[in-house]
């Protein structure tokens, strides 16, 4: 059974009399990791309150450029302890929302490229999928959330291995492999192994 759909992740962020909404589309998600040192490094300089890392995500992240740039302005006026908080939340909120369906499937960008893949890659298969086997257009690609893309993959790999006759069997193998996807906040159902049999077929 897949998971539940959740719409893509949009988060307010408030200072003062200005606000901003951060959407975590698969357009924002190739835009940070296009930055030096991809979300790796902006995770960790989120993490270290760095302004410039927190404005890299605010920038790209924001629905409206324009607001961003204003609330910026209007941050830079105020005490940094009124800004940092509600800022660090905000962004380490949106990057743990484009990460978390990418877990166990790819690694930050400073790590080897071997297997598990690198995120810029996993985010570019994301991208063909959708559009190849999805049917997609583009622009809904790039609106849609890293987190809504894997669940429609995810609900078409189902029916698909369902229609083959595959059917996931209860074995020490698979109850494992349930517990390591709970463990890894995933749904418990997913046949990782049978998306992956399923694709070789194609």
């Amino acid at each position: 059974m897949t998971k539940a759909l959740q719409p893509a992740t949009e988060i307010l962020l408030q200072i003062g009399t200005h606000a901003v909404t951060l959407r975590a589309s698969l357009r924002v998600t190739v835009a940070l990791e296009a930055l030096p040192g991809g979300i790796a490094s902006l995770w960790d300089g989120i993490a270290r309150q760095k302004i410039t890392a927190l404005h890299s995500v605010i920038r790209a992240a924001s629905t409206d450029r324009q607001e961003a740039e204003r609330l910026l302005a209007h941050a830079a006026s105020l005490p940094l302890v009124q800004f940092l908080g509600p800022a660090q939340a905000a962004c380490l909120a949106l990057l743990a929302s484009i990460l978390a369906p990418a877990e166990g499937e790819a690694t930050p960008s400073r790590a080897p490229k071997s297997d598990p893949m690198p995120l810029s890659r996993f985010f570019t298969e994301l991208f063909s999928q959708a559009t190849s086997w999805l049917r997609w257009p583009p622009s809904e690609v790039w609106n849609a959330s890293v987190a809504e893309i894997v669940t429609a993959l995810e609900a078409r790999a189902e029916r698909e291995l369902r229609q083959a006759g595959i059917q996931p069997e209860n074995t020490p193998a698979k109850t494992e492999q349930r517990q390591a996807n709970i463990a890894a906040g995933l749904d418990p159902d997913f046949d990782r192994a049978g998306l992956a049999r399923l694709k070789a077929m194609r």
